[in-house]
């Protein structure tokens, strides 16, 4: 991502410290990992049903879940009208079909699923919860990031350096409450998996375990790919990479002086 996009990561970075300094502490992360693309879709959906909702007529229909002869595009609607019932009953249609669903219908389940918890939620609050979602989900107040630390020009990565980038990884993600959750390497970059909180700046800390590892010999590049969109594969991380030093390190893939961040919503 270029600058614009970094900005508005900004954006929404300060207004997430806005309400948590104002006391709005309700936030509901989007544990499961589901596509960004089936997210929008469920999002369309449901905008578009929550006018006309017809609270009994889609109770009444709640058996269609379990009817194979019943399409798809039919239990993706009933779902999500059912997620919009304030109502036990409805919670509990959802979550006992979440457990055993269509095969074509195990993400779409699994939103309907936390929407129905949030609207009971602010039924007996009487305060609607922050709801974030990405692509890689999260657990509690975390969201799941998948980080690129990628090698200097010309530079293999040795072992001492794999485990100090390992333990500075550590080190700096449970400084700021957070957990390394897996950690791959593949000769000149390391391909991790973490969660930190929402209210942590997930540059400022990936910036200071690359700055703690390049004191001793100076092997990282200063910037990185963060994004919690989806996992990378290798071939798209090469990719990424290529096109950095084509460029001859004018702009950066992330972090580094101009702070970029790469994919993050």
């Amino acid at each position: 991502m270029m600058m614009g996009q970094d900005i508005e990561f900004n954006q929404v970075y300060n207004k997430i410290q806005e309400l948590l300094k104002n006391g709005k502490n309700n936030i509901s992360v989007l544990e499961e990992k589901v596509d960004v693309e089936l997210q929008m879709e469920y999002f369309r959906i449901s905008k578009r049903l929550y006018k006309d909702l017809d609270k009994e007529a889609v109770l009444v229909d709640k058996d269609d879940l379990l009817d194979k002869d019943v399409s798809i595009e039919r239990k993706k609607e009933l779902l999500s009208s059912l997620a919009k019932i304030d109502n036990p009953e409805a919670f509990r249609i959802i979550e006992a079909y979440k457990k055993n669903p269509d095969e074509e219908l195990v993400q779409w389940s699994k939103l309907a699923y936390q929407e129905s918890k949030m609207v009971l939620e602010t039924s007996l609050l009487g305060e609607a919860p922050i709801f974030i979602s990405t692509g890689l989900g999260g657990k509690g107040s975390k969201l799941r990031y998948f980080i690129v630390l990628v090698a200097n020009e010309g530079v293999v990565l040795k072992d001492w350096q794999v485990e100090l980038v390992k333990k500075e990884l550590d080190f700096a993600f449970t400084k700021d409450d957070g957990v390394v959750e897996d950690v791959e390497t593949h000769s000149d970059l390391l391909m991790i998996t973490a969660l930190l909180p929402i209210e942590k700046n997930i540059k400022n800390t990936l910036s200071m375990v690359v700055k703690e590892c390049n004191e001793l010999g100076n092997f990282l590049m200063d910037s990185f790919i963060v994004t919690n969109v989806k996992n990378l594969e290798l071939d798209e991380i090469r990719n990424m990479v290529a096109l950095s030093k084509s460029k001859n390190n004018k702009e950066d893939m992330v972090g580094g002086d101009n702070n970029e961040l790469k994919d993050i919503l």
